[in-house]
């Protein structure tokens, strides 16, 4: 089932809207998050993703690399599912390690 993402405004989208990416690179990380849109229920099944058991709170971390700077990129998302059950699942944290260029 494919999911709707809905980011924290407050927090989360300032944060990724100010990540140091490059054009290709902002692709890239729209890519991973509709990959995350689209195979969440890999995740939120797993008991292994949850942050403490019964929680409602999944952590996810993709790598990618920005095709226009060469950096590499760790991004950490918390996302809560409590709204799953409509379709809804809300990013509640973003950090991003970036790694070494080239």
């Amino acid at each position: 089932m494919a999911y709707y993402l809905e980011l924290d405004e407050t927090t989360v989208a300032p944060y990724l809207l100010g990540l140091p990416l490059s054009p290709e690179g902002r692709e890239v990380l729209l890519r991973c998050l509709t990959q995350l849109a689209e195979s969440a229920d890999t995740f939120l099944r797993g008991p292994d993703w949850r942050l403490a058991p019964g929680s409602e709170c999944i952590q996810v971390e993709w790598v990618f690399r920005d095709p226009g700077t060469g950096v590499l990129h760790l991004l950490r998302l918390v996302v809560n599912d409590a709204a799953a059950r409509y379709g809804v699942l809300r990013i509640v944290y973003a950090e991003d390690f970036p790694g070494l260029d080239r």
